[in-house]
């Protein structure tokens, strides 16, 4: 089998999926192949995860609604005196700021991590799209050749659901 050097826009789908060179010869390169069915999975995933609940919500309870209403209405009283209203505090509200970008910092960077983390089973997509791959003669047949961008924004959406 001959190997041929194939950049990004040497690849292309014919005749319902036929993975070929723009000579139109059939190529393979397992690895490619194998990560591109991962990421139409993936790809597929999220876009059916939109919208669906996964933690589902408790059912609200008809005592609990009784209960909650008598409680309000046994403790309506009347205000004499204004409490006086909270003075705002810059430093404080700074600090508070602060502490909470740390804490969004602290989540998003792990998040980052989890998602380069699931993206690393791509890198030879990557490779292909930065540099081209070789290919072998053989017969292939894929739905899409999907890119970076494609899988990165789909895990982006789902990787909390991806484990």
């Amino acid at each position: 089998m001959s190997k041929q050097f194939l950049k990004k826009d040497d690849l292309q789908l014919l005749n319902g999926g036929y993975l070929s060179n723009k000579s139109s010869e059939p190529v393979n390169n397992v690895a490619f192949v194998n990560a591109q069915k991962h990421a139409e999975y993936v790809i597929t995933f999220a876009a059916l995860a939109k919208g669906k609940d996964f933690t589902g919500k408790k059912a609200d309870c008809l005592q609990s609604l009784k209960n909650e209403v008598n409680a309000l209405l046994t403790s309506k009283k009347r205000t004499f005196v204004e409490k006086p209203s909270l003075i705002e505090q810059t430093l404080t509200k700074q600090l508070k700021d602060e502490a909470m970008s740390f804490m969004n910092f602290q989540e998003n960077s792990s998040k980052v991590d989890k998602i380069n983390g699931f993206l690393a089973q791509f890198e030879v997509i990557a490779e292909f799209e930065e540099f081209g791959l070789f290919f072998e003669s053989d017969i292939v047949k894929l739905n899409k050749i999907y890119t970076m961008e494609n899988v990165t924004t789909a895990v982006k959406e789902v990787i909390d659901l991806l484990g």
